[in-house]
């Protein structure tokens, strides 16, 4: 069963408003999850949280991604196996979920709905069933 644990809000608090989350907050929140992204509505991809600090990724219809996940500064940062740049985000709590925002984000970028099970990812190659 899913449970919505990241709210998608067009307009929130001032950007000044908001304490992101630390490392060890994220940690605590995704560890041994897997979440669904959606942005403006619509699903583009699924993350599975693994120890360590790991993850595995796939957009939609695509193979899956391993790669890791830091803190730098206020950003949480992912980065994946093919691909050398960071995509960071700013991870804040709000009433009543958290909000994440894609950095740099232009000013009105909507943030992302985030919905967890702790389903492991369903990945449809090259490494299925990994």
């Amino acid at each position: 069963m899913l449970r919505v644990l990241l709210t998608v809000l067009a307009t929130t608090l001032p950007a000044g408003a908001e304490t992101p989350l630390t490392a060890g907050e994220f940690d605590a929140l995704t560890l041994g999850r897997t979440m669904t992204w959606a942005e403006f509505g619509t699903v583009y991809g699924v993350e599975q949280y693994l120890p360590g600090r790991k993850v595995r990724w796939t957009v939609l219809g695509d193979d899956c991604k391993t790669g890791h996940w830091y803190q730098d500064g206020p950003m949480i940062c992912f980065q994946y196996e093919d691909d050398p740049a960071p995509d960071c985000w700013t991870i804040t709590r709000s009433d009543p979920g958290l909000i994440a925002r894609y950095m740099p984000g232009a000013p009105g970028d909507a943030p992302v709905l985030v919905e967890e099970t702790t389903e492991p990812l369903a990945c449809f190659g090259p490494e299925v069933g990994v």
